[in-house]
């Protein structure tokens, strides 16, 4: 897995980013091949967002969290993205099922 971080409009957290790093290896279980994720943390009116791109095998997902404190926005996105990844998991289980 290959894991980006970036920051805007905010200064540079090293425990933030590994914060983001270790919640995202929680994604890995999903995926059997490569997948690339990339952290956007952005700073608004005194509220901390984060955006979460993951693109994998045959997939492109997107999470973004926003709350008061930046370490919450990781949990609120990378929990947006499981959501997105077991409905995706059904659909194709689901699709087998019926050929």
């Amino acid at each position: 897995m290959i894991v980006d971080v970036k920051f805007k409009h905010m200064e540079s957290s090293p425990s933030l980013r590994t914060y983001a790093e270790e919640k995202s290896e929680k994604l890995s279980k999903y995926f059997d091949g490569k997948m690339h994720l990339t952290w956007t943390f952005d700073k608004e009116h005194g509220e901390f967002i984060s955006h979460c791109h993951l693109v994998g095998s045959h997939l492109d997902l997107f999470g973004e969290g926003r709350a008061e404190e930046a370490y919450a926005t990781v949990d609120v996105a990378i929990s947006k993205l499981e959501k997105q990844i077991r409905k995706h998991k059904e659909v194709i289980t689901n699709h087998k099922g019926d050929a």
